[in-house]
């Protein structure tokens, strides 16, 4: 029999993303050796299996929509390619795509030359980034207890993919004052206006650049230095780059970041794969050229938003549209804003989407850890333009998902080198 349960909101919400970008996050782990691949798939078919998600359907009705949950084929996510233009493959491997309707929700490719490449490709339908690292180590963790010729750790499934577990810990006075401040940061802010072209999807890919630990360091060290977070540093670098490449000169331009809600819960009451990541929107004067004086703005800003209440701001407008109005209605309404931004009617806030950390010790298969990792997010619509760092053995890799006609091409190879001067000038 055929399992199902109903989508959480934070669910659907990714879903109705998928209209402007193909909404993926992709862990990368290079190795300089080779894993035993025997061990590797039983580890991966045990880890599937405490999660089915991975293998579930997403099912759209007029009034509500819901996860479908089929047998578990481990040959319908996993792959084992030997290549000796293993550069192409991972290549082609990043880029492909899931559907959503017909699942699985996950695919993950061991590619092999002389070495091994191990890609970790997941719809954000599903999860967050902290999910897909989460699914990462628990993944090496069966490896490792298969290696030492144990069963693996098998745990029984109870579906916990909701935010209520969280929205059950504030009063209903603070679900009152939390609409309030939503509603009050809803006024209408310029953002940058875009530079890329919104008509032709061409070539889908990505441009990365990748910071020593030396870079990192002094990011890392100035940030301390002025009571800011690497993330505070990054969104004001961040600023500078747009607002040099742009010449935008509104008085105020909007970012959006994002934010880790599984602080506030216990491990127990959530799903490794689960929707907990919160999205804030920040205005930023144009008018000023101190990076310093921008940054303690920033910093005092995501401080605040870092308690549990601001973290949640957003929940309770989005819980009581999910009830006011059918499940297609709600899609609609995402969906035509997202039109006008595809069309070139409406400008979105570009965004930042820090991973963090990829831990070294949880990523240790028998001895064996990759000598390179990072985390790719969705390839965009150029509508949108998203960073997306995470950091590995103190490397920093910086990211853009997007297509890359000619001219975009232009622009975002100088949007990254704009991205490296504003580093050397400013963080010293």
């Amino acid at each position: 029999m055929v399992k199902r349960i109903s989508a959480p909101m934070w669910d659907r919400m990714q879903v109705f993303c998928e209209k402007i970008a193909d909404h993926q996050i992709r862990l990368v782990l290079h190795f300089d050796k080779i894993l035993d691949e025997k061990i590797f798939k039983r580890a991966l078919e045990i880890t599937l299996k405490n999660n089915p998600i991975t293998c579930a359907n997403y099912v759209e009705k007029e009034k509500d929509a819901f996860w479908e949950f089929p047998e578990i084929n481990i040959d319908d996510i996993y792959t084992f390619k030997l290549s000796q233009k293993s550069e192409q493959l991972i290549r082609e491997t990043i880029l492909k795509r899931i559907d959503t309707y017909t699942g699985p929700q996950i695919k993950i490719s061991l590619i092999r030359s002389e070495t091994d490449v191990l890609i970790l490709n997941c719809n954000h339908s599903i999860t967050d980034a902290a999910g897909v690292k989460e699914f990462m180590y628990e993944l090496t963790q069966n490896y490792n207890c298969i290696s030492q010729e144990n069963t693996g750790n098998y745990q029984s499934y109870i579906p916990s993919r909701s935010l209520k577990v969280l929205s059950k810990q504030l009063s209903i006075k603070e679900k009152i004052d939390l609409l309030g401040l939503m509603l009050s940061g809803k006024k209408s802010a310029p953002t940058f206006q875009k530079l890329v072209d919104l008509d032709d999807l061409q070539k889908p890919g990505f441009k990365t650049y990748t910071y020593n630990p030396s870079e990192f360091k002094r990011i890392k060290e100035f940030g301390k230095q002025h009571n800011a977070t690497v993330n505070d540093v990054l969104l004001v670098i961040f600023f500078f780059t747009l607002k040099r490449i742009s010449g935008n000169s509104n008085q105020t331009n909007r970012l959006a970041y994002s934010s880790d809600l599984r602080k506030f819960l216990e491990q127990t009451d959530y799903d490794t794969l689960s929707n907990f990541s919160a999205i804030h929107n920040i205005d930023i004067d144009n008018n000023s050229d101190d990076f310093l004086e921008i940054l303690k703005k920033v910093s005092a800003f995501t401080k605040k938003r870092k308690q549990k209440r601001y973290n949640l701001v957003d929940f309770p407008m989005m819980v009581f549209l999910f009830k006011l109005l059918s499940y297609q209605k709600c899609k609609n309404i995402f969906h035509n804003e997202f039109n006008k931004i595809r069309d070139g009617k409406s400008n979105a806030s570009p965004s930042l989407s820090n991973i963090g950390i990829l831990e070294e010790e949880k990523l240790n298969f028998n001895k064996l850890v990759p000598v390179k990792a990072y985390v790719l997010g969705g390839i965009n619509h150029p509508g949108l333009l998203q960073l997306v760092t995470s950091t590995y053995r103190n490397y920093l890799t910086i990211s853009i998902g997007s297509y890359f006609n000619e001219k975009n091409e232009v622009y975002f190879s100088g949007f990254m080198e704009e991205l490296k001067m504003v580093i050397n000038e400013k963080v010293v």
